[in-house]
């Protein structure tokens, strides 16, 4: 098995790449981003809950053996990271133990595997931004189970390929902005911790990133962990008000014009801890691919201006 902390890792691509791209989670954000991507070039097997549950494990088999691809991109997860506190065992079963069987069978059947991991593996503890050489050392239920699933399926193959992201938003469902917005129309005063530090990712740039590393930039495949999400940490505070910002200038009803500070201790309705810093670096990925993210503040305007209030 290869070390998920190790460096950059890439193996020059086959002649033909592969052509029939099963995407597990096609209904939620990302996967809608990575139906759009994909399509138009490649065969795409759009599976959904109702096809492939990651929550019954045994059930998994039957539905996925009987699929040709080439590659398969899990995206579907467990994400509620309260409700994960709660119900333990249903976070592993979604989050690593039905990734384990789905690696296992794509292992059989010389598929690759992509599993969307997450910023949570991360304490929050380091100042700067995460690299994909830093300890991991999750601190919910949720970040426990991810980093789980991260190791079964680099178990499986050290062709696969661990992507982490951060504060997804985008089209096709709501996120944090469509959230802070609602409640920016309805509320006078609104805060949002100012310590907390991420960075946003915009499903539709994710998904052409993704594109870049599984397909390759100048015929190179990579495999291993990488981090992507748009480049500019920003405190929640900071992203929130962006948001109502744009929002305003659309002509949306804001009501709120500076969002406040708080703190995350402030926020009782949270069960499970957070990191309090869990911006990531690109770097490797930049590396690799020559590929810059943009800013998030310019793909947030993208999203919201392309929206009807």
């Amino acid at each position: 098995m290869m070390p998920l902390d190790s460096p950059i890792s890439s193996r020059r691509l086959p002649e033909e790449v592969p052509k029939r791209i099963a995407i597990l989670g096609a209904n939620g954000r990302l996967g809608k981003a990575l139906l759009a991507r994909f399509r138009n070039e490649h065969t795409v097997i759009p599976l959904g809950r109702e096809t492939v549950d990651l929550a019954h494990p045994a059930s998994i088999a039957p539905n996925l053996e009987a699929l040709d691809f080439d590659l398969l991109i899990l995206s579907a997860a467990l994400t509620a990271v309260d409700h994960c506190e709660t119900f333990e065992d249903e976070a592993y079963a979604v989050n690593a133990e039905g990734p384990r069987e789905v690696a296992r069978i794509c292992a059989k059947k010389g598929a690759k595997v992509v599993y969307i991991s997450t910023d949570f593996v991360f304490d929050g503890a380091k100042p700067d931004a995460y690299t994909e050489e830093d300890p991991v050392h999750p601190i919910s239920v949720y970040a426990a189970s991810k980093r789980k699933g991260e190791d079964y399926v680099m178990e499986a193959s050290e062709e696969n390929l661990v992507v982490r992201l951060s504060w997804l938003f985008g089209p096709g469902k709501p996120a944090f902005p469509e959230w802070i917005i609602a409640k920016a129309c309805r509320e006078a005063a609104l805060t949002l911790p100012a310590e907390k530090i991420g960075c946003p990712s915009y499903a539709p740039d994710i998904a052409m990133w993704l594109d870049a590393l599984i397909f390759g930039t100048g015929s190179v495949d990579a495999s291993g962990v990488f981090h992507l999400c748009n480049s500019d940490p920003c405190t929640w505070q900071e992203w929130g008000q962006y948001c109502i910002d744009v929002a305003r200038a659309c002509g949306h009803p804001v009501r709120v014009d500076q969002i406040g500070a708080s703190t995350m201790d402030s926020i009782e309705t949270f069960a499970a801890k957070r990191p309090v810093n869990s911006a990531m670096s690109t770097g490797k990925f930049q590396r690799l691919t020559g590929i810059t993210p943009r800013p998030w503040k310019e793909a947030l305007r993208e999203h919201l201006e392309g929206n009807p209030k």
